[in-house]
């Protein structure tokens, strides 16, 4: 189990223009590294300060409060936006977003870090320069496959980018020892699953429906819901009519309203206002998974919950608030086994591309990393069927080992950013090879726990 958090600068001291969060020289490093191989560094400077401005007029409204954006609703240009995020961290809090920073930090924390032997990768400024020219798509591939052929680098070995041509071909070509044996390198990075996102999108639907009798009434309630259906199939004025009915109800109960239908069930309660102007006494408050924890009194998982509250904007940033009127906070989970099935996306297509990739090269090496959701049954059952498909798969290719890197980015109240990655080892050879992270200096959790069901205790409010 790994978990990269942040520590002291430990390279050339980086002095930020403006206020930045964490002055992270390593990160200061990458984005060097990257406006030198763009070939025009101050064009790159300005499109991700660009990229900064439009995530501020974005994030100034009142309705964007509380609803962490998506890359693209940042602009057409995902690259300046997703890397802005690191320019951010270094050099303007009002950019930086807590939800979006764990995605982006760790990769070029891990890539500065490795500068010296990124400098001996041959075509990474080459790997580097098509990400930057390809703006709408986002990075992250790209980016892993720069962190893993630094890692590589960083191991001893001689690495070199291999150029797309006709036919299929690995990412990387490894060369280690006297002896000068090959190696071959396919990386892939899965992508979250349309079934996921739209499944958000609904929720976000239902809660919107919702909304408006919030702030009509000045409503300060805690709603916890558990779905047993597919929200596709949950009627879009659910939790509205939820609502309705428990403040209709003449029966007052110390612990709220619970239910219980065919749709779910869930627990309607009074939210902790108390909490949160406890904290915000003498300063500012984030409108984001703090807030929603305060008011929740429980771990808040940041992409399952929604807020609605009046309160005081911070003149300076309007992303803090104080003084607050009144506040609600949604929390739920879908449970219903066709939802937790189909966000179980499993590795089978994209091992099969990688194995067509290496045949015919030499020996190889897969590595496939992609996401999975804070304390998930479809994150267990992704590792489940991921854990069935590689002990049936039949290689046509020489690849004896696969590694699968499961990466959760998450909010932490007491980190800058902060991920978690849990690597699994798959192997041909009777003695399977050590893990070989992403990130492998980040500090070890010492328990057996997966990425997904780790916790981290937020501070005291």
């Amino acid at each position: 189990m790994m978990a990269p958090r942040i520590t002291p600068p430990t390279r050339r001291p980086y002095v930020p223009i403006g206020g930045g969060v964490e002055n992270d020289s390593d990160i200061a490093t990458a984005l060097v590294w990257l406006a030198t191989s763009s070939g025009d560094a101050a064009a790159f400077v300005a499109r991700l300060s660009a990229a900064q401005q439009r995530y501020r007029e974005v994030t100034a409204s009142d309705a964007a409060r509380g609803k962490d954006p998506s890359w693209s609703a940042l602009g057409p240009d995902i690259v300046a936006a997703y890397l802005a995020q690191g320019k951010s961290l270094l050099d303007d809090r009002r950019s930086y977003d807590f939800a979006l920073v764990s995605h982006v930090a760790p990769w070029l924390k891990q890539l500065g870090a490795n500068l010296p032997a990124l400098a001996r990768v041959v075509g990474a400024p080459g790997r580097a320069l098509r990400m930057l020219r390809n703006g709408q798509v986002l990075p992250d591939s790209a980016l892993f496959e720069l962190v893993m052929a630094s890692n590589y680098a960083a191991e001893g070995f001689d690495v070199t980018f291999i150029e797309e041509g006709q036919g299929k071909t690995p990412d990387l070509r490894l060369f280690h020892g006297e002896s000068g044996s090959e190696l071959f390198v396919e990386l892939k990075r899965l992508q979250r699953g349309d079934y996921e996102i739209k499944e958000r999108s609904r929720h976000a639907e239902i809660f919107r429906q919702l909304e408006p009798l919030l702030h009509e009434q000045g409503l300060s309630i805690d709603v916890d819901v558990t779905y047993e259906k597919e929200l596709a199939d949950v009627p879009v004025d659910y939790l509205l009519q939820r609502v309705k009915r428990a403040k209709a109800s003449p029966i007052l109960l110390s612990g709220g309203y619970p239910w219980k239908d065919e749709f779910g069930s869930g627990l309607i309660r009074d939210a902790n206002v108390a909490a949160v102007r406890r904290d915000t006494r003498d300063s500012y408050l984030y409108f984001g998974t703090k807030m929603a924890r305060l008011l929740s009194g429980r771990v808040v998982s940041e992409n399952n919950y929604h807020l609605a509250a009046r309160a005081s904007a911070n003149p300076e940033d309007p992303r803090y608030v104080d003084q607050m009127k009144f506040g609600s906070v949604v929390t739920w989970q879908c449970i219903a086994p066709k939802a937790i099935e189909r966000k179980a996306k499993y590795v089978r297509s994209k091992l099969s591309e990688a194995d067509k990739q290496i045949a015919g090269h030499g020996r190889g090496i897969i590595h496939i990393a992609m996401d999975a959701e804070l304390h998930s049954e479809a994150s267990d059952l992704r590792r489940q069927r991921n854990l069935d498909a590689l002990s049936t798969f039949q290689m046509n290719s020489q690849a004896g080992i696969v590694y699968l890197h499961y990466l959760v980015p998450r909010v932490s109240e007491d980190h800058s950013w902060l991920t978690d990655e849990t690597v699994d080892v798959f192997s041909r050879f009777e003695r399977p090879p050590p893990s070989f992270p992403a990130f492998p200096c980040a500090t070890t959790l010492d328990n057996d726990k997966p990425a997904w069901r780790q916790r981290v205790h937020p501070s005291n409010a």
